[in-house]
């Protein structure tokens, strides 16, 4: 363990600097002012700077304080803190009932969770001036950090809408989850059991570090439009970060109601976090504010992502129709034409000439959809480990 201590040089110069302090007013004294009152200061100043020595060299030794020392009693700061253990029985109760549902957090404030991250963020702070190591950090705190971090209601509600805000917990998050892996052979695994691991953070969004930027809560779920479909009425919003958990569980609901499923290839989560971020997400609510369908255009970016280089086409000149789904329940709506619709919009406001898309040639509906509003087939591929697609373009300007 590493020594948290100062410099004894420091010390040693006070007692020097003290010492000739002392010498000096004597030699002083004795020339100039032989009187009792002068000796009387004399001997009060020298007994005021021996007290300073005497506290220097005390705060010294009351300053060699060990790490683990130290770790320990932050360990009982956290157990001592009520707002801190408000929030880590809740994340307690999440991981034993596998279940993050908001219903969970509606007695804890924004403000215990600020705590809690701010919590970390000085245990980041002792990691990054090298007094504690990431293996000190772990054996203490590594459950309470990952089960916090990777808390999909946590990650939704906090830390994702307003990320930069959260720059330290993500630099920490980074050197943490490194040190639990570990490679065997060639193959990635786990030192150490990781909580929550199905929401654990994409390696590219930390090294890219998109948690820099961010936009604020207020830019996401603004209506786009309002329409009516079979005597209801719908509503389309951008979605944010706390509609991922809405995304995923309608994409798993169609997904199991799908007969062939290779018709689809689902988006996985770290793809949908990172379309939040960079691309454009739109969701349909039916009168009760029920996610009913979504898709996903790729904006004009490089990466694989963006269909281009299918095409031959620049990047910045396309914009990619990567998914749509909708709930069995509700299909016939138009939903798919609404959102081909928004993405021509997205498209000419932007100056975008081009919407590329693939459909599986056995997705009948799906193909129609895109052929209605001016796509046309351009080529077949096999995508997606190894599914066969029609590869559709809509061209609106040069």
């Amino acid at each position: 363990m590493k020594k948290i201590k100062y410099k004894t040089s420091v010390t040693l110069l006070i007692v020097l600097a003290s010492l000739v302090c002392i010498l000096l007013c004597l030699m002083v004294i004795r020339i100039f002012s032989p009187g009792e009152e002068a000796v009387v200061g004399i001997f009060s100043l020298a007994a005021t700077l021996i007290g300073t020595i005497f506290i220097a060299i005390e705060l010294k030794n009351s300053s060699e304080v060990t790490c683990s020392e130290m770790l320990i009693d932050l360990n009982n700061y956290f157990h001592d803190s009520d707002r801190l253990m408000k929030v880590y029985e809740v994340l307690e109760k999440c991981n034993e009932e596998n279940d993050c549902a908001a219903s969970l957090w509606k007695d804890v404030s924004s403000v215990e969770v600020a705590q809690y991250c701010t919590f970390f963020e000085n245990l980041f702070l002792l990691y990054r001036h090298h007094i504690a190591s990431i293996e000190d950090l772990d054996d203490l705190f590594g459950y309470r950090f990952f089960s916090f971090v990777n808390n999909p209601y946590i990650q939704e509600k906090y830390i994702f809408p307003t990320s930069s805000s959260y720059a330290e917990i993500f630099e920490l998050y980074k050197v943490w989850i490194k040190h639990r892996c570990q490679e065997n052979n060639g193959a990635k695994g786990w030192q150490r059991h990781i909580p929550c691991s199905d929401y654990i953070i994409p390696y590219e969004y930390l090294d890219r570090k998109l948690y820099l930027y961010d936009y604020g809560t207020e830019t996401y779920n603004k209506s786009l439009k309002v329409f009516e479909a079979k005597g209801k009425k719908f509503e389309m919003r951008q979605l944010g970060f706390d509609s991922i958990s809405a995304i995923i569980r309608l994409q798993d609901k169609v997904v199991d109601a799908m007969e062939d499923k290779d018709t689809y290839y689902p988006l996985s989560r770290a793809e949908i976090l990172e379309s939040v971020q960079l691309d454009y997400v739109a969701g349909i609510f039916n009168e009760t504010s029920e996610l009913v369908s979504f898709a996903v255009i790729v904006g004009n970016r490089t990466g694989s992502r963006n269909l281009a280089d299918d095409f031959g086409l620049a990047p910045d000149k396309c914009l990619t129709f990567d998914a749509v789904c909708a709930d069995p329940e509700w299909r016939g709506c138009g939903f798919h034409r609404q959102f081909i619709k928004w993405t021509v919009e997205l498209s000419e406001s932007a100056g975008i000439g081009n919407i590329l898309a693939t459909v599986s040639p056995d997705n009948a509906p799906s193909r129609q959809n895109f052929l209605a509003e001016g796509f046309v087939v351009k080529d077949t591929k096999t995508k997606y480990s190894g599914l066969k697609r029609d590869l559709m373009l809509k061209h609106l300007t040069d």
